[in-house]
């Protein structure tokens, strides 16, 4: 779990990681990353900044987390804490499979709109570095959702968000595949007909990946198609049925889709107002 010790959204924050630890049966740790304060202009010359200072700002996280942890973790087991210096994004990603986590849960911040345009916002920047998993929180995320989404493209990173998504909801929660059709102002006579066989399609492939979530007693899985922008028509369905997470599967893209389109992740992220799964296709990485 990657923190920077303030007091906001703190509370939603380790609840998602005492989830995430359960769910998922390992132990939770605590990451504080203390970005370097870059070298200080002086005429023609960058000068560094002593060492001893990065430190001190280093050890004054770390205070700060030892604070936040001990009345966040009260009654647990004492969470292990680190902070280190470096870029937040690389290191958390770093760190995280450094020590074989299975999941990165995070905050989920919001910057001005040349940071978002950039992608440069932490939680995403991570993402984009990452071959774990993200949970990125806001301060509402319940301690066990009990209603999620997940967009579903049939990768092997939508059906292992899918997986992921229902270990972490609660006792008798509700999981919702949600496939995105695309959808035409004018289509053609041939494009119907592709539509047409293409909706024939979608009812045995959704069976495939139900039969594949061993789903437990008491919870329910059922199966939706909309039609529009992938991520605008998930992030519409999401709201409708009030979830409170939406998980999806990531792919890399280029800097140009980015900054122009965006991934469907990357959109679903800077958007929701609910926690959101993010995994990485393991192939894409």
């Amino acid at each position: 779990m990657a923190s920077d010790g303030s007091a906001v959204s703190h509370e939603a924050l380790f609840n998602a990681g005492r989830l995430v630890s359960s769910a998922l049966g390992g132990a939770l740790e605590v990451i504080g990353v203390c970005e370097p304060i870059p070298g200080v202009a002086a005429g023609m010359d960058v000068l560094p900044v002593p060492a001893e200072l990065d430190e001190s700002r280093r050890a004054a996280m770390l205070d700060d987390l030892r604070r936040t942890v001990s009345i966040a973790a009260a009654g647990d087991l004492q969470w292990p804490i680190t902070v280190v210096i470096g870029s937040p994004p690389r290191t958390i990603a770093a760190e995280a499979e450094q020590r074989g986590a299975a999941m990165i849960v995070m905050g989920i911040g919001r910057h001005n709109p040349l940071d978002r345009l950039f992608g440069t916002e932490t939680t995403l920047s991570t993402l984009r570095e990452s071959h774990v998993p993200v949970l990125a929180v806001g301060p509402h995320f319940p301690a066990a959702p009990s209603r999620a989404v997940v967009g579903l493209d049939f990768s092997l990173a939508s059906i292992q968000a899918a997986h992921l998504a229902m270990r972490l909801l609660g006792p008798g929660g509700h999981l919702t595949l949600v496939h995105v059709r695309p959808r035409f102002e004018h289509p053609s006579a041939d494009w119907q007909s592709w539509d047409a066989d293409y909706g024939r399609t979608l009812p045995p492939l959704f069976d495939q990946v139900v039969s594949q979530l061993d789903v437990p007693a008491g919870l329910t899985v059922d199966t939706v198609t909309v039609r529009g922008d992938p991520a605008p028509a998930l992030l519409a369905y999401a709201q409708q049925v009030n979830a409170e997470l939406i998980a999806v599967g990531t792919q890399r893209h280029s800097l140009f889709e980015r900054l122009v389109v965006g991934s469907v992740a990357t959109r679903v992220l800077r958007t929701a107002r609910v926690g959101v799964l993010a995994v990485p296709g393991q192939g894409e990485h």
